[in-house]
């Protein structure tokens, strides 16, 4: 097991050995996208081709992908194969593929393999990480683990990352900035790319600098909002839009969120008509991390169920707009709330 800093490191200075199987794994959502980047790119430059990415579900057919991934290239092309997995449980036939799978390319001993194989996952607990399958890609592969940076190294992380932006951060607003994400990764990481294209290279960021710039935790806090509503956490979901009133977010600001969500949804459910859902997920650019809230909300509702919704939204901007008689405030907030908890029952 190799944690993702170092796997970067590694994929950065080219010392990584190529094998037939990953593993990329973690809670920490930024690590795991750049990790899947970085090996990407090596494997490209391998002259890798990457085919389809498949959703491992409960009823995902292994033997087709088995017969897939060994089938021998008519032009010999060497393939890399993506595997999302994000609750870790292959089951009994996802296992006894990827023992199987450990088991070829040990007898064929192919350096480089033909094929690769790369599977990722979120957060897996101790029975998982002992489960055989995950001791076979152990063994045999490579596992890659995104561990959260620790509260108290965040400041220190801040400035790492934004020299990767040519830009020198502050003790001081390295803090603030640590401060303001609370631990969002991501967030951090969008806001010292937007630093570094509002300055030159190697400006050093203040504190002020930051105050300016960098929008307080409410920001996150709609995106909050809109992954507890996806996932289907009806109670969270109604806390962070109260917290957000308090906080004097604006009923539009909310109902913009709401309404983008929503259209969003519609249109991949009507788009997974006609294509495959991985192939809309790239078309819409609904990146991985966001993949699973996804697919929690669109397996709990149809096309008619948003549509309907949508047109509760509507109602909700016509009274935001005087257009529609209210009795007062109080009235579009309870709009909001019944939206909220309608997405995500």
């Amino acid at each position: 097991m190799i944690l993702a800093s170092a796997f970067l490191k590694q994929v950065q200075n080219r010392q990584l050995a190529l094998t037939s199987l990953y593993l990329l794994y973690g809670e920490e959502a930024l690590f795991l996208r750049d990790s899947s980047d970085a090996l990407r790119g090596l494997l490209q430059e391998q002259g890798y081709l990457f085919g389809d990415r498949y959703e491992v579900d409960a009823g995902f057919d292994w033997q087709s992908l088995q017969m897939e991934t060994q089938a021998g290239s008519l032009f010999s092309e060497q393939r890399a194969v993506v595997l999302s997995m994000p609750k870790g449980n292959p089951g009994k036939e996802g296992g006894k593929f990827i023992q199987d799978w450990v088991n070829l390319n040990a007898k064929l001993a192919q350096m480089p393999p033909e094929v690769i194989v790369i599977i990722e996952c979120e957060k897996l607990d101790s029975r998982q990480t002992k489960a055989k399958w995950f001791q076979s890609i152990e063994s045999a592969g490579l596992v890659v683990q995104a561990k959260p940076v620790p509260i108290n190294m965040l400041p220190n992380w801040c400035q790492q990352r934004a020299q990767q932006q040519g830009l020198q951060l502050d003790s001081e607003a390295a803090a603030l900035l640590a401060e303001r994400v609370e631990g969002n990764l991501l967030a951090a990481d969008q806001e010292l790319i937007k630093l570094g294209l509002l300055h030159p290279a190697n400006t050093l960021v203040t504190a002020q600098m930051i105050n300016e710039s960098v929008v307080d935790q409410a920001h996150y806090q709609l995106f909050a909002l809109a992954t507890a509503m996806l996932n289907g956490r009806t109670d969270y979901a109604l806390q962070v839009l109260h917290r957000l009133r308090q906080e004097g977010i604006e009923a539009p600001i909310i109902l913009w969120l709401l309404a983008k969500e929503i259209r969003e949804l519609l249109t991949i459910t009507q788009m997974q008509q006609s294509m495959p859902k991985a192939q809309v997920f790239k078309q819409l650019r609904i990146w991985q991390s966001r993949q699973a809230e996804v697919n929690s909300a669109l397996q709990r509702h149809t096309a008619e169920d948003w549509q309907v919704l949508l047109k509760q939204a509507l109602q909700v901007d016509l009274m935001i707009k005087g257009l529609k008689k209210t009795l007062n405030e109080e009235e579009i907030w309870m709009g909001l709330a019944s939206l909220v908890s309608q997405i995500a029952k």
